[in-house]
């Protein structure tokens, strides 16, 4: 075997043994052979300790969530992932509790919340039990644990959360908590057990949470309802503290509760229920909004209201700025809707559903690169691993996983994954997920079939879903989506070495290239032989991007893209990012601002999640948040040119703005870039960060000279040679120059 071969596949075996636990000794314990929906239990254990210990670590598993108290502090809020990483196993948290414990006796409390239920991004087990292993083996699970049920938990009557989510509503009676007997546990095992069976590392950080906060102005009062404002749409908690006689009945809930008013479309809400004199609450189910609304009828006296904000664990530490505000309020509004959509996985839209609907992900992945910090990285790869490891016996891929209640195929929205994949490739240079997940995209293309004219068969799936919408061209978008994921496969076959299925795909590639060329190009712009609706903008649009459409039949595309107005905002990420290919960032800017002029000026903080009047949408879907990425990448124009930034391009495409800039984590540093037009040229700003080559494109006409650090480095009579600048060439408008010393850099034209 060829040593790089040899080193790829070891890494991979690494990556992939790292995540399973093999050794536990501790059993999993509870009450119930068989548990309700919606179920409390606490668990609990005393232990003595010799002494104090800096590092104790300890693993923790459950079906669904909990929360964990080491002598009477609160350790974990919420925790656990949902079910699950593949369709049998479960995973588990690991946790240094040693900052928690003390020399003498110790006591750990473990509240469980069993949902019961299956959902679009849960397995459900079927059980309610828990699994603690630690380091101390006096504290792990068994039968010298106690455990009770939370008599003050119940399932509130009335409108339920939609089937969509795992989650269930909360209800809290104050007046029946109290001290309830502790009661011995039953033994289940030592794991693997059903139905938890194989246990598997949670391979995400524990949630981001703050502290508690006050709302934005004083709650406005409508009826029996206090309406507070939150300064963005955001993941939290509501808490209050308040004094009332005993037996009133509280509702928490937010502006996004029922989407579009649909009670079809529950989200999840809380009930509580007074007991007599001053109390406290905060519920233990997340929720998001730009409003909280605390339905408080007459009787109870209010001590204040607050929330706590809580989320995926990264920060917003990517930054864009131009001279078209209208733009940059985009960016932002992208940035936030990315950001709320992100917890144990990603989602779709954080109240209806929660789900991780590829065809959204593949935008948000491209996304996190400008918007976040590089611990969003670790969800793109607990995205991507979970979709090949929830693979049919078919070799089918579908989403939202995990799934309990769903498991149909969206074809072209999995080729699209595939094509997400290669985005997290190229911004990481991460090559031992891309090797874990080759033999199951393997099997997956092979599914797709190309007919006898070269063309590809159309494949309708489980839900044949190309995007929302009319004038859909699916043949033709199915062969571009097609040409896509293929040239990801070839990349990957290369990594693995695989030469007889690269030379494959390099011949499958081709094939469907000319044919489509052949069979589809009518009167100048591209349609499917037996396709009768208006030309389809996103199917031209992929065409382009797939390489199907040569560059001197770019002018016709182009003019057909400024007109017909066809892709939802899902779609309507690639038609942009095609006008860009085709060197056209002027056309890319005005439809986008055209397109997203109504998200821009409403007065929500995300985006939402269709054009217009957005009738039965949600007001913060992931899939609209596409010209986040198009404006980082083209317009600042900074993108990788070899996995994980070990050479990358700083080329801004202006588009007619008289400035813009970025900000960006990447896995080698922080990257800032910055242009701005002169009287006579442009000016461009940029660091260079240790270990990498940096490809400088800058606008540039003929008879103009190029300085850089105000040392010239191309003059009249040609490249003015120098150390630390090496000159590549000239094309389409730009000059090229390449940077390997870290440092900043100025360029100017004039």
């Amino acid at each position: 075997m060829p040593i790089k071969k040899y080193i790829l596949l070891l890494l991979c075996l690494l990556s992939l043994s790292a995540t399973a636990q093999d050794k536990w000794t501790a059993h999993w314990i509870g009450l119930d052979t068989s548990s309700a929906s919606n179920q409390w239990v606490a668990y609990t254990v005393k232990a003595i300790r010799s002494s104090k210990q800096r590092r104790v670590m300890a693993r923790i598993a459950t079906d669904s969530k909990y929360m964990l108290w080491i002598n009477s502090r609160l350790v974990v809020r919420e925790g656990q992932l949902k079910r699950g990483p593949n369709p049998g196993d479960t995973y588990f948290d690991e946790i240094d509790i040693g900052p928690f414990l003390e020399k003498g006796e110790n006591e750990i409390i473990i509240n469980t919340w069993f949902w019961g239920k299956e959902g679009f991004a849960h397995k459900n087990s079927g059980r309610n039990a828990l699994l603690f292993q630690c380091e101390d083996e006096a504290f792990n699970s068994r039968t010298s644990w106690k455990a009770r049920r939370l008599p003050e938990y119940y399932q509130p009557d009335g409108i339920q959360p939609n089937y969509r989510l795992a989650e269930t509503n909360v209800g809290v009676d104050a007046s029946k908590a109290g001290n309830i007997v502790w009661q011995p546990v039953s033994d289940y095992g030592i794991p693997p057990v059903v139905p938890w069976n194989q246990l598997v590392k949670r391979d995400i950080p524990f949630f981001r949470e703050s502290g508690l906060k006050n709302y934005i102005g004083e709650p406005v009062k409508k009826g029996d309802t206090l309406v507070c404002r939150l300064p963005y749409n955001a993941q939290v908690t509501p808490a209050f503290k308040i004094s009332a006689p005993a037996g009133i009945k509280i509702q928490l809930l937010t502006d996004n509760y029922l989407t579009a008013g649909n009670p079809e479309l529950a989200s999840v809400r809380t009930e509580y229920i007074t007991r007599e004199g001053e109390q406290e609450f905060e519920t233990p189910a997340w929720m998001n909004g730009h409003f909280v609304k605390y339905v408080m009828p007459a009787g109870v006296k209010v001590r204040s209201l607050q929330y706590r904000e809580s989320g995926y664990n990264t920060e917003l530490s990517g930054v864009f700025h131009s001279s078209d505000s209208a733009l940059n309020i985009l960016w932002k509004k992208a940035q936030r809707t990315l950001y709320v959509n992100m917890r144990d996985n990603y989602f779709d839209c954080p109240d209806r559903e929660r789900a991780l609907w590829w065809g959204d992900v593949a935008t948000e992945i491209g996304e996190t690169f400008y918007a976040l910090d590089t611990n969003a990285n670790q969800l793109s790869r607990k995205a991507i691993r979970n979709l090949v490891d929830w693979q049919a016996a078919d070799s089918s891929l579908y989403s939202p996983i995990p799934a309990g209640n769903w498991n149909r195929e969206l074809p072209q929205q999995m080729l699209a994954a595939i094509h997400g994949m290669d985005t997290y490739y190229r911004y990481t240079g991460d090559t031992a997920t891309m090797l874990y997940v080759y033999p199951a995209l393997k099997r997956y293309l092979s599914l797709w079939k190309i007919e006898e004219r070269g063309m590809i068969i159309h494949r309708k799936g489980g839900w044949d879903l190309p995007d929302w919408g009319v004038n859909i061209d699916a043949s033709l978008l199915d062969n571009a989506w097609y040409v896509v994921a293929a040239k990801v496969l070839l990349t990957i076959a290369e990594l693995h070495g695989d030469k007889a299925y690269a030379a494959q795909l390099k011949k499958q590639i081709e094939q469907v290239i000319l044919a489509t060329r052949k069979y589809c190009r009518q009167n100048d712009v591209y349609r499917s032989p037996d396709y009768k609706g208006e030309t389809d903008d996103r199917a031209n649009a992929m065409a382009v991007i797939a390489g199907i459409v040569p560059p001197e039949e770019y002018p016709e595309i182009v003019r057909l893209l400024k007109t017909a107005r066809h892709a939802s905002p899902y779609m309507e990420k690639y038609v942009l990012e095609s006008l860009f290919l085709m060197q056209q960032p002027e056309a890319a800017l005005e439809r986008m601002k055209s397109r997203y002029q109504g998200m821009i000026d409403n007065e929500y903080t995300t985006l939402n999640e269709l054009f217009g009047d957005n009738k039965g949408g949600t007001n913060n879907h992931a899939w609209s948040g596409g010209p986040l990425t198009l404006l980082s990448q083209y317009v600042s124009g900074v993108t990788p040119l070899k996995p994980g930034y070990s050479r990358y391009l700083v080329m801004p495409a202006p588009g007619g703005l008289s400035a813009a800039g970025s900000t960006h984590e990447t896995v080698k540093g922080r990257i800032t870039t910055r242009f701005a037009t002169t009287s006579d040229g442009v000016k461009i700003e940029l660091n260079v960060l240790p270990g990498t080559e940096v490809f400088v494109g800058i606008p540039y006409k003929e008879g103009q000279k190029v300085l850089v650090n105000d040392k010239e480095a191309w003059v009249s009579g040609g490249y003015a040679p120098r150390n630390d600048v090496s000159w590549i060439g000239k094309n389409n408008g730009y000059m090229f120059f390449s940077l390997t010393q870290k440092g900043n850099y100025i360029f100017q034209s004039f």
